[in-house]
């Protein structure tokens, strides 16, 4: 390749970019690790934490399971405490003696040039004798579960009872231990799933206990969603020979009607639509109902009206 005219062209211009390179320092900065090595703060978000205390004769609420950690130092060393996560959070109650106290979190395991802040700093937490308690469970299906179109016949949950444990205060103020569906599956047949136990006070607020099995099995049979409304005459049409509707009254004051759970709940009537334009004395006639959007079907289907003219 020397020996032709665009050899010696191509050596020059490699040449000359390598003196470029080399008088400019062009990638000095790429691989610069000084940068590296700079002061940086970042949030590592979601860290475990973990309470010490004897647990064995004590209970301990009121203690986040999850903070976040402002850390600042070395980004190298902030990467690779991010990367590995080798640290951990800790309230440190092993001293504290059974009443409410506030804790402050303690991060230990990082390096000496990382400076760290736990956000929140501290909890309030209660520390209670242990108590541990075999409670009855409900099926409590969420109707956010089970498809527009369905309702809930029937549910029931398995074991039926469960052991709950927790501090002493937090065992007697439960007043209902729920299970619910883990996922959130659109139910529209009989189902069996997974189902999660939750206590709750008498006013619904949640308790931090423990409860095992958490996981039980639930199961749900499910129906076409219906209501019963009002039934109304709607009249259509003028009566013959100049008479005057006196009365009309239907054989159903109110029908089940089946549809969308979302449209059926606002849905408080519905209209049984009578045509008069053929009647000149009392009579009886079949009606049929006027459906509005949403309803599929209506039980009956059909009624009668007794009009009486004047």
């Amino acid at each position: 390749m020397l020996d032709s005219k665009w050899g010696l062209r191509f050596v020059s211009l490699i040449l000359a970019v390598f003196f470029f390179i080399s008088v400019n320092n062009v990638f000095g900065n790429m691989f610069n690790t000084d940068e590296l090595s700079n002061d940086s703060a970042h949030t590592i978000s979601n860290v475990p934490t973990e309470v010490q205390y004897n647990n064995k004769s004590y209970y301990v609420s009121g203690v986040p399971k999850k903070v976040d950690v402002v850390v600042t130092g070395p980004q190298s060393q902030i990467l690779q405490a991010e990367k590995t996560q080798d640290f951990k959070v800790v309230a440190d109650l092993t001293e504290v003696k059974p009443g409410k106290k506030r804790v402050e979190f303690q991060v230990k395991g990082l390096s000496k040039d990382i400076n760290a802040k736990v956000k929140p700093k501290a909890a309030n937490v209660s520390i209670e004798k242990r108590v541990s308690k075999t409670m009855k469970v409900e099926p409590d299906v969420s109707s956010n579960h089970i498809n527009p179109n369905y309702q809930i016949s029937h549910q029931e949950v398995n074991p039926k009872s469960v052991k709950v444990t927790g501090g002493e205060h937090q065992i007697d103020k439960i007043a209902y231990l729920k299970a619910n569906f883990k996922e959130s599956p659109n139910v529209s047949d009989n189902t069996t799933d997974i189902g999660e136990v939750s206590a709750f006070d008498r006013n619904l607020n949640k308790l931090d206990v423990i409860i095992e099995p958490k996981d039980v099995k639930l199961s749900v049979e499910v129906e076409p969603y219906s209501k019963k409304i009002k039934l109304e005459p709607e009249l259509t049409g003028k009566p013959k020979d100049n008479k005057e509707i006196k009365d009309v009254d239907l054989d159903e004051e109110e029908v089940e009607v089946f549809g969308d759970r979302n449209k059926l709940q606002s849905l408080e009537s519905i209209k049984a639509e009578v045509d008069v334009s053929d009647i000149g004395k009392d009579d009886t006639k079949k009606v049929k109902l006027k459906l509005p959007d949403g309803v599929k079907k209506a039980t009956p289907e059909e009624v009668f009206a007794k009009v009486k003219v004047k």
